[in-house]
């Protein structure tokens, strides 16, 4: 198969696989994927994160609902007496515009209010001609008449801009009981008025529209110098980068509060909106041209994360917390928003800086104005796109034609760091928004198609080799034939490594207990997990038998640190076992316990069998020697030993305790084995505690002072009665106890079974 598809792409040719590359990425371009649209956005943020936080001259203040004045004032809502309060405060320290991110949508329910009414009628029905009593619950009606109060306080401020909200779908239209009609007469008069049309006339252009709205009540919106809507329409994906400037109501057009905000800022009341043929063109406010695309949206330029512009307490304007002097230089001349911040109760808007408060996007995208930063997409960012999906691709294939794989690869990433800085210098320099996506695919693509194409036609070799032996030989030595063929010959190389083999305790026992499938799967899962800790540790797994794993470090590719990685792997097993007997616990599955025997030493490895059918594995009396100290730990009850060889070149790095000096079957000479413990200076403090009164123990079992021995090895039942190495050893003191060994008697112990 893959030498008919070389022979295919060798008959296509180079630089036609390369300009189909080309062509494709040019008709994903145009086809404009919703998805790819998506990605390219979030590439698009990374410009902010890689920016970083940039100065702003703080024209716009925020005066927060948070928590500090829900704990003063009460939990949120408040009051409008509270806003009457507020607004006029505020207008104290002269600030040019109080923008209000709140909906007052219903008269406020005051029983006192209709008291006061009643009594009025009352007084008035028995012609009570007390005037102080009429006075006083004339003044009670007013004091009470709160959403007149705040009428007249937006009135006499002349500066403030409340806000309300629309609905754009059915489904959040369905509940409300809405009266379209009536609510646009509250809102109609905050519309664009002054709208400039294209010579050819207005067209049904593309723009967000509303089904239904909830504006402020009458009295309150006519008191308004201006209102807009408060609505933030996120991306597909959530997250908020640009502000839809015009949004379409019963074939009426109406801004933002944001720009109505801005306009009252400016004392230019009617802000103006531009289409040209294919759209809107752009937003005038004062003197301020905000560009826009097709669509009427407008990006924002975050200046950084949340709390980038200055906030004052609610609570610190009304009780005094703040001088008179302090607010003054603080709201004077500048644009305030009043809303909330507080946990619970804002508007949650995810933003490239991560999550952020509601006014504080909407303080952004007016601050963005003054400054007159406002980014733009290019008119000519089509074109641009086209141009650099042809020049980028060229460029590749030119240079692959002279180059193998990897040199294309540099190139391809030089193309693509070197298209990321400049679309980052138009972004930061020029406030340009260029397309980062698109161009970088069609260099992944043109490099992708041309690099398939060398590996098919000019590493067929490889490819043979790859398909002839991949079933039955690991990766890295695969890697290391395909370097140097000449490695597939018989015959391997004596050389220094470490082995491991692990087993299943009682593995006979569980296959007993379960179905013969359920034994397969439980295997297949413990098989896999443990192979994939060896490997993490360079590992390479020579055979399964069974339920046993043989794995040696060290090879194919040389590892000078091959004793370190094969513990590792051990601790690392061991600990991943623990994990899954919690599972299997609770699932009601029989509970694995794994030995493991580790030894370094001498050994061959390299490809065995016949010419027709090789493994790449390991020989030698220390692979026997590993494997022998795998089964001995049944004899002490300890989950994984190693020989003194691995131990001399690891106790720098790992806990450790003394077994014991054995004989192992088949072998004369006396090695000393230990336990794994844990990763150097880890150990718990009451395993610890063992190891040190087991030491003791050992070393009375060795001078033969078998009362103190049993003394140490009993001690240690009371921190913990299954520890196997004090088990073994209290057995054999208590046998010793009564039948002394032989005067010349040298501690080492004989294994007669593997």
């Amino acid at each position: 198969m893959k030498k008919r598809l070389g022979e295919f792409l060798k008959k296509l040719g180079e630089v036609n696989v390369g300009l189909l590359m080309i062509l494709l990425s040019l008709a994903i371009f145009f086809a404009d994927f919703s998805f790819l649209e998506a990605l390219s956005l979030r590439i698009y943020d990374l410009n902010f994160k890689s920016r970083g936080t940039i100065e702003t001259k703080k024209d716009v203040v925020i005066v927060a609902i948070d928590q500090k004045s829900q704990e003063k004032l009460g939990r949120w809502p408040w009051s409008r007496n509270v806003m009457v309060e507020l607004v006029n405060r505020l207008n104290e320290f002269h600030p040019k515009v109080i923008g209000l991110d709140i909906v007052f949508s219903y008269p406020e329910e005051r029983p006192d209010l209709e008291l006061s009414r009643r009594l009025l009628n009352v007084i008035r029905e028995r012609n009570v001609t007390d005037p102080e009593i009429a006075t006083q619950l004339e003044e009670a009606e007013r004091f009470a008449d709160v959403d007149t109060r705040l009428a007249e306080a937006f009135k006499k401020s002349g500066n403030v801009v409340p806000g309300y909200f629309f609905f754009s779908t059915a489904e959040e239209v369905g509940p409300l009981n809405l009266d379209s009609k009536a609510d646009y007469k509250i809102i109609r008069r905050s519309r664009y008025k002054r709208i400039k049309y294209p010579p050819s006339g207005p067209k049904d252009y593309v723009l967000k529209e509303a089904l239904g709205v909830k504006p402020n009540i009458k009295e309150l919106t006519r008191a308004a110098v201006l209102t807009g809507y408060f609505n933030i329409f996120p991306d597909s994906d959530g997250i908020t980068r640009r502000f839809v400037d015009g949004v379409k109501f019963r074939k009426k057009l109406f801004p933002p509060a944001v720009i109505q905000m801005l306009a009252a800022y400016y004392g230019d009341l009617k802000p103006k909106i531009e289409f040209e043929e294919f759209g809107v063109s752009s937003i005038q406010v004062g003197p301020r041209t905000i560009p826009v695309d097709e669509f009427g949206r407008s990006l924002i330029n975050y200046y950084g994360p949340e709390g980038e512009f200055k906030r004052i307490s609610v609570s610190d304007v009304l009780d005094g917390s703040r001088t008179d002097e302090e607010l003054e230089k603080a709201l004077k001349g500048k644009l305030v928003i009043v809303g909330a911040t507080a946990m619970g109760i804002y508007d949650i808007r995810h933003t490239p800086f991560g999550s952020m408060a509601g006014p504080e996007v909407e303080a952004t995208y007016m601050q963005n104005v003054i400054d007159d930063i406002v980014p733009s997409k290019a008119g000519w960012f089509f074109i641009f796109n086209f141009l650099s999906i042809l020049f980028m691709g060229i460029v590749l294939i030119l240079t692959m034609k002279r180059v193998k794989i990897f040199g294309g690869a540099v190139v391809a990433v030089f193309l693509v760091v070197l298209y990321v800085l400049f679309q980052r210098v138009m972004f930061t320099q020029y406030l340009l928004q260029l397309d980062i996506l698109y161009p970088i695919l069609s260099i992944i693509f043109v490099y992708s198609g041309l690099a398939f194409f060398k590996f098919f036609v000019e590493a067929s070799e490889r490819a043979y080799i790859q398909g002839a032996f991949g079933h039955y030989l690991s990766p890295a030595v695969i890697s290391q034939i395909m370097k140097d063929p000449s490695q597939l010959n018989l015959g391997g190389i004596r050389k220094e490594m470490t082995v491991l083999f692990s087993d299943i305790a009682g593995f006979s026992s569980v296959s007993e207990t379960i179905e013969p499938e359920e034994l397969v799967q439980l295997l297949n899962v413990y098989l896999t997990e443990m192979s994939d800790l060896i490997m993490e540790q360079t590992g390479t797994v020579d055979k399964y038998e069974g339920d046993a794993i043989i794995a040696f470090f060290g090879a194919p590719l040389d590892d000078p640190e091959h004793p370190y990685h094969c513990v590792m792997a051990a601790l690392n097993m061991q600990k991943k076992l623990e994990e899954m007997r919690e599972g299997w616990k609770k699932a009601g599955k029989p509970l694995l316990r794994m030995r493991i025997g580790v030894n370094t030493g001498h050994m061959v490895v390299g490809n065995m069998g016949s010419k027709s059918r090789m493994d790449y594995t390991i020989m030698g009396d220390s692979v026997n020697l590993g494997a022998r100290i795998e089964g001995a730990n049944k004899a002490y009850g300890s989950e994984t030993m190693v020989t003194h060889y691995t131990y001399n070149l690891c106790r720098d790095y790992f806990d450790f305790r003394e077994l014991d000096t054995i004989r192992v079957v088949g072998k004369q000479e006396a090695i000393t084995v230990y336990e794994l413990l844990s990763v150097k200076g880890e150990t718990p403090e009451n395993k610890s505690k063992i190891v040190e009164i087991y030491n003791a123990g050992l070393s009375h079992y060795k001078a033969r002072e078998w009362d103190k021995a049993i003394d140490r090895f009993s001690e240690i039942l009371n921190y913990d009665e299954n520890d196997g190495p004090s088990l073994t050893y209290l057995e054999r003191s208590l046998d010793f106890q009564v039948r002394p060994p032989d005067a010349n008697w040298d501690g080492v112990y004989v294994l007669t079974s593997k």
